[in-house]
C-alpha cells in the first residue's frame, strides 16, 4: 500500500490518533476483508486482485492491522519492510504476541536475532507508543491496541477486586466492533448515548483498558477489556494471555530507489 520513504516526525500513535480525528470513513474489517487506511492523500489499494483508489482519511481496519498500518505510515515502510521485521506483511495479534513474549524485558541486554520488541512487565513502566497484544486462543482471535499514555492507578479499586493486586487504567487507541465499556471517567469515543440504551459505532477510536499487577512483585498479571465495574470481566494470564511490547531499534525503510553499492 505504501511506498518506502523516510520516517516521519510523528510516530505510529500520532498517526493513529490523527486518523481518528479526521476520518471520513472509518469501518471495521469483517472476516477476510482487506485492511487499509489512508491519511491526507488518496491511495491505490489492491482488493481481491483489483486496484481500487481509496480517498483520503478512509479506513477499514481491526486489531493488529490497525497497528501495522499506523506504523507503516510513521516509518514510511512498505509491506516488505514489515515482512522483514515480523515475517509477514500483516502479522496477526497471535503472531505479534509470540514476538513480544519471546523478546527480552525492557532494560535487558540486546539479543540476536533482533525482533524489534522489548517486553514491558510492570504497569508503572508503560509508555505512550507501547503495544498491548492479547493472544489468540481456541475461542478468541486475539487483539492489538496502541497505548497512548502512561498507566494510572485506579483508586479506589473497581470490581472485580482481588486480594494482593493493584489496578491500572491504560489509555488506548484501537479498531474494534466491541466497546471498551461505558464509564464517564474512562470513556470509549465510539460509544453514544447512555450506558443502558446507548450504542457502539464500530471502527477506530480511543478508550481505556484495565491491567492488574501483583502488589508484592509489581508484575503485570490479568486484565479487563474496560474500566467498568463488573463481577466477571477479569481475564487471568492463563485464560487469555496478553503482553505489552515496546518497539525497539526499528530499521530505516529499504526503499527500491536506493542506489546500488559502489563497485
Amino acid at each position: 500500500m505504501l511506498g518506502s520513504a523516510t520516517a516521519s516526525a510523528k510516530d505510529h500513535t500520532d498517526w493513529a490518533l490523527d486518523f481518528i480525528d479526521r476520518a471520513v470513513s472509518n469501518e471495521v474489517t469483517i472476516g477476510d476483508e482487506k485492511c487499509y487506511m489512508t491519511w491526507g492523500d488518496s491511495e491505490v489499494v489492491n482488493i481481491d486482485g483489483t486496484d481500487v483508489e481509496i480517498g483520503p482519511w478512509t479506513g477499514r481496519s481491526k486489531g493488529a492491522c490497525f497497528f501495522v498500518l499506523s506504523l507503516k505510515k510513521a516509518m514510511g515502510y512498505a509491506d516488505e519492510d514489515i515482512r522483514t521485521l515480523w515475517l509477514k506483511s500483516r502479522p496477526s495479534s497471535g503472531e505479534l504476541f509470540d514476538f513480544i513474549n519471546d523478546s527480552p524485558a525492557v532494560g535487558a541486554p540486546d539479543r540476536e536475532p533482533e525482533n524489534h520488541f522489548r517486553r514491558v512487565v510492570r504497569a508503572e513502566d508503560i509508555q505512550r507508543g507501547d503495544v498491548l497484544v492479547i493472544d489468540k486462543t481456541a475461542t478468541y482471535d486475539g487483539h492489538t491496541v496502541i497505548i497512548t499514555g502512561p498507566a494510572v492507578e485506579i483508586l479506589p479499586q473497581i470490581n472485580p477486586r482481588y486480594a494482593g493486586t493493584r489496578q491500572w487504567a491504560v489509555p488506548i487507541v484501537d479498531s474494534t466492533s466491541t466497546s471498551h465499556g461505558c464509564n464517564a471517567a474512562y470513556p470509549d469515543s465510539r460509544w453514544s448515548g447512555e450506558c443502558t440504551d446507548g450504542y457502539m459505532t464500530p471502527g477506530a477510536g480511543t478508550a481505556y483498558m484495565r491491567v492488574y499487577t501483583d502488589t508484592l512483585t509489581r508484575m503485570l498479571i490479568g486484565y479487563t477489556w474496560s474500566v467498568t465495574s463488573s463481577s466477571s470481566s477479569y481475564y487471568s494470564p492463563s485464560t487469555r494471555p496478553y503482553r505489552i511490547g515496546r518497539l525497539f531499534k526499528l530499521p530505516e525503510p529499504q526503499g527500491d530507489d536506493l542506489p546500488p553499492p559502489p563497485p
